[in-house]
């Protein structure tokens, strides 16, 4: 997967979060996600992991490799 696919791709994933009242800069976990994406997008380097969102009961789940951008949004009680 090249930069401008890797891009669209995480773009995606910004545009869902934003919809569901994530925005990226709303929250510091998900300024963190942000700039792990960025990184991913510069390097082609594969990630993956996950970010708890206190207060939201949400935690990002992520995947990023040379095939595919996969990101979760899971619900966790004790979050």
């Amino acid at each position: 997967m090249d930069r401008q696919a890797r891009t669209t791709e995480v773009m995606k994933i910004f545009t869902k979060l934003r919809d569901m009242g994530l925005g990226i800069t709303e929250y510091d976990e998900m300024i963190r996600f942000r700039h792990l994406c960025n990184a991913f997008i510069r390097s082609g380097e594969p990630m993956r992991g996950k970010i708890p969102i206190p207060g939201t009961q949400r935690v990002v789940w992520y995947h990023f490799d040379s095939n595919r951008v996969d990101c979760m949004l899971k619900y966790d009680e004790t979050v």
